[in-house]
C-alpha cells in the first residue's frame, strides 16, 4: 500500500492547528473586552449580563475543543497506517508520541487560557473588585432588604461586596428603642451605625456626578441618648455638616426622620470617602450616627456642573462657573405642575409636590424658601412647553423674578424657539444671600407674575430647584436650629420619666402633676407677696402728689450708675451722690439707703411722709424718691456750698 506524502499531510494538520489557535486568540480578545465592559457596569447589569456572556463563552470553548479533537483523530490515523511491519510500527509509534505532544501544545495552551479567562469572568460577577454605580446602604444591618418601593438596601455588616464598601474606625450597630418613624417605610430607619469616636466609609464607585443622600432618624438607641448627637460629616474634600445635631434638626422640622441631599463629582480612579466625626466637647457622651447612605448617578444631560466656558448668570451680577471644585446641598425641589415627576424627563430625583387647591385665576405667585445666610445658591427653573403654548394662545405675558430681580429666562426660551434651536427647558441662576452666618436664615423669593390673570398651576413654570453652593472653605455646614420651649419641656418630662421608671406610669403622672401644682402655688405666692410688699412700701397719696417718683434707670443715669466720681457723702445711713436730672438741667443730691429690711422700709416711708410736710427756705427740700428693685433712694435739693456742719 502506498503511504501518502507525510510532509504534505503534516503541513495540512499544522495549518488546521494554526487556524484553531487563531480562532481561540480571537475568542480571548472578544471575551477580554466583555470582561472589562461587564466590570464597569453596576451590580444589576452584571447580574443579568454576566451569565449570558458565560453561556456564549462556554459554547465557543466547546466548539474549539471539538475541532482540536477532530485534528487529533486525523493525526492518529495518519501516524499509524495499516500494512506495515511491527518494527516500523514501533518506530512510528515513538515518532507519533513526539508529534502528538507537538500537535497538542497549542490547543492545550489555548484551553488553559480559556480556563483562566473563565475564572476571571466568574470572579468579576460573583465578587466584583472594580467599582459600582448606584448603591443604597442600610447602615447597621446585614444582608439585603427590599423597601416598599422595590429598592434594594444592602447591609454594611459583613457586606457581600466587601471590596466595594469598607468601614474603618470603631463603631457599633444598634436598633431603635421603641420609636416610630415619620414614614410608612421603616427602611433604612430601624437600624443605625453609631460611635463616640471617628469612623468612615470607603466606596469604590464609578466616576461622574453623584447625588448623595444621608438618612437620619434621631431616636434613642441602646447606649446612646437622644439630643447627645453632635458631629461632622466630610465627603472627599468637602465638609457637608459641622457640629450637626440631627435631633435639633428633626424637632425644628417637626418630623421623626429626614434626609439630607448633596451633589458632587467623583473623579476617575478616585475612592469616595465619607468621615463621621463626633464633636469635641467636655462631655464624652456626644456621638455620630447614620441610618442610611445612597449614592445615585445623575444623568449627564441634567448636570448641575458646567464644564468648559459655560457659566451661570448671577442674579444682579456677573457670570460664575460651577465646576468640580464645588459641592451642592439640595435645599428644596418643588413640582408646581402636580404631574408625575417620573414622566417629566428633565426633573430628576426626589421632588416635593405643591398641595392641590381650588383652581383660581391669579396674576402673581411668590414662593419663599428659607436658606442660610452667607452662601451662594443655584436656582434651576424648569419650564413647561405646554404652559408656553397656553400663554401664547391666551396672550398672557409672564415675568420671573428672584429676590425682586427680573430674569430673562422666558425671553431667552422664546428667542431659542424663534431661532429653531433645540430648547433647554430649564435655566440656571446663582443668588448670593449676603450677610453674617450668625444671622441664621433668610427667605429667598421666587416670583412668577403676569400682565393678566392665569389659571393657577397652568403657567409656564413647571418647578424649581434651590441648591446651596459650597464656600471657599469647601464647606456646606450651617448652624443648628435653636431648641424650642416645647422641646425643653419634653426633655424635662423625659428625664423625670427615666428617673421614676417605666412601670408605674400612673404614679409618674401623679407626681408630675403635684410638682406642677407646687410650682404654680409658689409662683402665685411670690407674686402676691411682691404686690403686697409694694403696697406696704408705698407712701400716702398726699406724699405722692407733693414729691416725684423716679425710676431706678433714671437714678442710675443721673449718677452714672452710682459712680464714685459723683460720691459727695458717706455715713451710717448710706451714701450720697451728686446727680443731674431732666437732661442735666437740675442738680440734685441722691441718698442711697443701706438697709432694705422691713425696719428700714418703715423708716424710709416715714422720712418721705415727714419731709414732704416740712417746707422751709432753711430746710433742704425733698424732690422725690425711688422704690424700685429693692432700692430705697431719696432725691434732695442740691446745696452747692455744703451743710452748716461744714
Amino acid at each position: 500500500m502506498k503511504i501518502p506524502d507525510r510532509d504534505e499531510a503534516l503541513d495540512e494538520l499544522v495549518q488546521q492547528i494554526q487556524d484553531v489557535v487563531r480562532e481561540g486568540e480571537a475568542i480571548i480578545a472578544v471575551f477580554s473586552n466583555q470582561v472589562v465592559e461587564n466590570c464597569a457596569r453596576n451590580f444589576i447589569q452584571r447580574a443579568f449580563c454576566g451569565p449570558m456572556k458565560l453561556i456564549s463563552f462556554v459554547k465557543e470553548v466547546t466548539a474549539v475543543t471539538a475541532k482540536v479533537k477532530n485534528i487529533y483523530d486525523k493525526s492518529w490515523g495518519f501516524l499509524c497506517p495499516p500494512g506495515i511491519s511491527e518494527q516500523r510500527r514501533l518506530k512510528m509509534r515513538r515518532g507519533r508520541r513526539v508529534r502528538h505532544h507537538l500537535m497538542n501544545l497549542y490547543p492545550v495552551s489555548v484551553a488553559l487560557i480559556f480556563l483562566c479567562l473563565l475564572n476571571t469572568l466568574t470572579a468579576a460577577i460573583n465578587n466584583p473588585t472594580h467599582s459600582i454605580g448606584d448603591v443604597s446602604v442600610n447602615c447597621g444591618s446585614t444582608g439585603t432588604s427590599v423597601a416598599h418601593d422595590g429598592r434594594e438596601w444592602h447591609g454594611d455588616v459583613q457586606p457581600k461586596f466587601s471590596s466595594l464598601i469598607q468601614i474603618k474606625g470603631s463603631s457599633t450597630a444598634s436598633s431603635v428603642i421603641h420609636r416610630l418613624t415619620s414614614t410608612d417605610d421603616p427602611l433604612p430607619y430601624k437600624l443605625a451605625r453609631l460611635s463616640r469616636s471617628q469612623f468612615s466609609y470607603t466606596f469604590q464607585v464609578n466616576p461622574g456626578q453623584k447625588i448623595l443622600r444621608l438618612h437620619f432618624n434621631p431616636a434613642p438607641y441602646k447606649g446612646f441618648k437622644r439630643f447627645k448627637d453632635l458631629f461632622s460629616v466630610e465627603a472627599g474634600p468637602f465638609t457637608l455638616l459641622s457640629n450637626f445635631s440631627a435631633s435639633l434638626t428633626a424637632d425644628a422640622l417637626g418630623v421623626n426622620s429626614f434626609v439630607k441631599e448633596f451633589c458632587l463629582i467623583i473623579e476617575d480612579d478616585q475612592q469616595f470617602n465619607m468621615i463621621f466625626s463626633p464633636a469635641n466637647s467636655q462631655s464624652s457622651d456626644t456621638y455620630a450616627f447614620i441610618n442610611g447612605i445612597e449614592i445615585i448617578s445623575v444623568p449627564a444631560s441634567l448636570s448641575y456642573f458646567h464644564r468648559g466656558d459655560i457659566g451661570v448668570q448671577v442674579v444682579g451680577e456677573s457670570i460664575v462657573y460651577i465646576d468640580n471644585s464645588t459641592a451642592l446641598e439640595i435645599i428644596r425641589r418643588i413640582n408646581i405642575k402636580q404631574d408625575s415627576v417620573s414622566s417629566a424627563g428633565d426633573m430628576f430625583g426626589m421632588w416635593e409636590t405643591v398641595p392641590k387647591r381650588k383652581a383660581s385665576k391669579i396674576n402673581n405667585i411668590t414662593w419663599k424658601i428659607s436658606v442660610d445666610v452667607g452662601f451662594r445658591y443655584l436656582v434651576r427653573l424648569h419650564f413647561s412647553e405646554l404652559g408656553f403654548k397656553m400663554a401664547e394662545i391666551a396672550g398672557v405675558v409672564f415675568e420671573v423674578r428672584i429676590n425682586e430681580m427680573v430674569l430673562n429666562a422666558i425671553i431667552d426660551i422664546i428667542r431659542e424657539r424663534n431661532d429653531g434651536n433645540s430648547i433647554r427647558w430649564y435655566r440656571d441662576y446663582v443668588v448670593m444671600m449676603k450677610g453674617n452666618k450668625l444671622e441664621g436664615k433668610r427667605d429667598l423669593l421666587i416670583c412668577l407674575q403676569s400682565n393678566d390673570e392665569f389659571l393657577d398651576g397652568h403657567g409656564p413654570l413647571k418647578g424649581f430647584e434651590v441648591m446651596k453652593l459650597s464656600n471657599h472653605d469647601n464647606s456646606l455646614a450651617s448652624l443648628n436650629p435653636l431648641p424650642s420651649a416645647i422641646d425643653s419641656s419634653y426633655r424635662t418630662i423625659q428625664n423625670l420619666h427615666r428617673v421614676l421608671g417605666h412601670r408605674n406610669m400612673v404614679a409618674t403622672v401623679a407626681i408630675i402633676i403635684l410638682i406642677l401644682l407646687n410650682i404654680i402655688v409658689y409662683t402665685l405666692r411670690q407674686v402676691g407677696e411682691a404686690s403686697g410688699a409694694e403696697e406696704e412700701n408705698k407712701p400716702s397719696a398726699r406724699a405722692e402728689r407733693l414729691c416725684r417718683r423716679f425710676s431706678l434707670a433714671e437714678i442710675e443715669l443721673a449718677t452714672r450708675n452710682f459712680s464714685d466720681v459723683h460720691l459727695i457723702g458717706r455715713g451710717g445711713f448710706g451714701k450720697v451722690y451728686k446727680g443731674l436730672i431732666d437732661n442735666g438741667r437740675e442738680t440734685v443730691a441722691i441718698k442711697r439707703q443701706k438697709s432694705n429690711s422691713r425696719q428700714g422700709a418703715r423708716e424710709f416711708l416715714t422720712e418721705i411722709e415727714t419731709l414732704t410736710e416740712l417746707r422751709h427756705v432753711n430746710l433742704v427740700s425733698l424732690i422725690g424718691y425711688c422704690n424700685d428693685h429693692g432700692e430705697m433712694i431719696l432725691v434732695y435739693e442740691y446745696m452747692a456750698c455744703g451743710t452748716l456742719q461744714t
